[in-house]
């Protein structure tokens, strides 16, 4: 071990295959070391897309090695790699039809939709942004590398009327470019789609038809002779690409082969198996990764373009594909930009190459030191979310969301349209309600989703430097104590004037309504109900006083209600029903009704007019937060 030197200052993976060495033995050191930090493997620099798909305006979107582009669904990552494959198909036509000809007097090449195999649209105009075909050309500039600068190359695409043709052609200025031009025409760009599954037989085709096939999308239907064409051309290179399948997912693959049939054979082997497994067997995440590792290897020298290479992964193994992606890609002359919903690659892109698209607008979060060092410090999915949606909502935790949610429902109110969708909710839950050791699923769900930390005000005024239109509003607990509400830069501060949500709902009445309704109907059930529940008021209500208690008892409806609204002020009623469910299943020998993180489902027996005046004015304000 001594030749790696000191392990702290090797690269992430040198660091990885460190490690996985001490553990397996000198003989993967020689993998290890074929893996050094180097300079960035730059073949393109910068795409800039106009009248495409998602974006309309011209957008810039530099390209680094990886280039990582984030952002919600359906918001225009995809097309940015779409549009990378477009430009390289329409330069690589006209090119190629233009050698025997004049190229400056061509007005264009035609390309069928059909012909456009990475980039499928039921009709021309679907390129278009907006689909308004007619009105402006589509532009996809792309700056390739030519010794060491980055020079734009244009080309121009033009409708027909067919909806089946688009015309394309390059710009003048970047066709008086020759060198290039030839650099950007000799290219070899491919994008990757997420695999779907592979077949149990796969027959041997031509390389041409190999890229056919990847073009098209159908991934699933050529891995095995991508990985066969590795091993025939460079078995080092096979060797390679074994070893980080079983580094990555401790197996074994074996030699790929052409069996008798014309279909080619590959297996692995995996401790507790008898024998060998065909690859089908094998997880989506595996085959997605030797997909990757078989292209990167078969087309040195390439640009891959990547959807959701991370997709069916863990998170342990997200991490690690982004680092060796970066490594391998730079081994072998590639580069790589990457389409991900990953927070842990987004985590890692951060100081490299990271993009943030939202309704095909790009944002290089990469270049913007102020964001980038805010975000180390909560992440950068809080940032996302917070452009995403313009607003930050703060409670203590999930259940607080599953209270206002039941409470919109019981009245009805504007919010619940927004609190059922959620797609358009960023919620923050707050440091004091960090959970205990002891945390349930619940906790843990909203630490893992909201991410614990900072103080409401900490973190919205973070991100507030950074997105300066953004709105706030946090809604805490009285926890019985004398809160202020106030608004202080954006961040609106609401507080329940008692202790907790529960307590505008919960009661002695509608404990009893949602006992009778799950458990049977007798005397005997009914009787102990109320005797339990009789007790428990005693003890923590009126604090073990009997006279105070049979006055409560005494008294009307009316006055009970004032009572016990009076007397629970303080009092954290949401522990006081789940004792009380808890002891009724301890004496009856029945399950726990509800537990404290599901209070909420008691709202839809409670009376409306029970939930006063400040609930509404809660509601209110998490609307007005949410419809602007």
């Amino acid at each position: 071990m001594e030749e790696l030197g000191d392990k702290n200052v090797l690269s992430p993976l040198q660091r990885c295959c460190f490690a996985q060495c001490q553990t397996f033995g000198a003989k993967q050191l020689s993998f290890a070391n074929t893996l050094l930090p180097s300079e960035n493997m730059k073949l393109l620099h910068f795409v800039e897309i106009e009248n495409f798909k998602h974006y309309g305006d011209t957008q810039r979107i530099e390209l680094d090695h990886p280039a990582v582009l984030i952002g919600p669904n359906n918001c225009g990552k995809t097309s940015a790699l779409q549009a990378i494959a477009l430009w390289s198909i329409g330069l690589r036509t006209w090119r190629s039809e233009s050698e025997n000809s004049k190229a400056e007097q061509r007005k264009g090449n035609a390309l069928n939709r059909l012909s456009i195999l990475s980039v499928p649209v039921p009709k021309t105009r679907h390129f278009w942004h907006n689909l308004k075909a007619g009105n402006k050309d589509l532009r996809i500039t792309v700056a390739v590398d030519v010794h060491g600068q980055p020079v734009p190359v244009t080309m121009i695409f033009r409708h027909h009327s067919s909806d089946e043709l688009v015309y394309c052609e390059p710009a003048k200025e970047s066709l008086a470019k020759e060198e290039a031009f030839r650099t950007a025409a000799s290219l070899d760009v491919s994008l990757l789609y997420p695999m779907s599954g592979i077949s149990a037989d796969e027959a041997v085709i031509k390389p041409n038809r190999i890229d056919f096939h990847l073009g098209r999308g159908n991934t699933a239907e050529v891995v095995r002779n991508l990985c066969l064409l590795v091993h025939q051309q460079t078995p080092t290179d096979w060797a390679e690409i074994t070893d980080l399948m079983r580094r990555l997912f401790h197996v074994r693959l074996t030699e790929p082969v052409e069996n008798e049939r014309g279909a080619v054979n590959l297996t692995y082997e995996q401790d507790g198996a008898d024998g060998e497994l065909d690859l089908s067997l094998s997880g989506r995440g595996f085959q997605q990764m030797l997909l990757i590792f078989a292209h990167l290897y078969s087309h040195k020298g390439s640009v891959l373009l990547i959807d959701e290479p991370d997709a069916h992964l863990e998170i342990l193994r997200q991490q690690q594909v982004y680092v060796l992606l970066r490594d391998i890609a730079h081994k072998n002359g590639c580069q790589v930009v990457i389409v991900t919903h990953s927070e842990v690659v987004l985590r890692e892109a951060l100081d490299r190459n990271l993009t943030l698209i939202l309704a095909g607008q790009a944002e290089n979060l990469a270049k913007k030191t102020q964001i980038t060092n805010a975000l180390k410090h909560f992440g950068a999915e809080h940032y996302i979310k917070a452009r995403e949606t313009g607003h930050v909502f703060y409670v203590e935790g999930g259940t607080d969301v599953d209270m206002l949610r039941a409470f919109a429902d019981k009245l009805n109110h504007a919010v619940k349209e927004s609190l059922d969708d959620g797609s358009h909710l960023n919620v923050y839950y707050i440091q004091d309600n960090f959970p205990s050791p002891d945390r349930d699923l619940d906790d843990e769900l909203d630490r893992v989703e909201g991410g614990y930390g900072l103080r409401a005000s900490a973190h919205f005024h973070i991100l507030q430097s950074m997105i300066p239109e953004l709105r706030g509003l946090e809604i805490r607990d009285n926890d019985g104590k004398q809160h202020k509400e106030y608004t202080q830069g954006g961040l609106q501060i609401r507080m329940w004037k008692r202790y907790e949500p529960e307590n505008y709902f919960i009661t002695p009445e509608l404990l009893l309504a949602w006992a009778n309704k799950h458990l049977p109907n007798e005397d005997l059930f009914a009787k102990k109900q109320q005797s339990l529940l009789d007790e428990l008021i005693l003890q923590e209500v009126f604090d073990g006083v009997l006279e105070d208690f049979e006055n409560y008892q005494k008294a009307d409806h009316s006055m009970r209600k004032t009572l016990w609204r009076a007397q629970t002020q303080s009092k954290k009623l949401s522990l006081f029903a789940e004792e009380f469910f808890r002891r009724l299943a301890q004496e009856t020998g029945t399950r726990m009704l509800a537990r404290k993180g599901e209070m909420h489902a008691l709202v839809t027996l409670c009376d409306p007019s029970d939930l006063n005046g400040e609930v509404h004015e809660k509601l209110d304000a998490l609307h007005a937060l949410l419809k602007t």
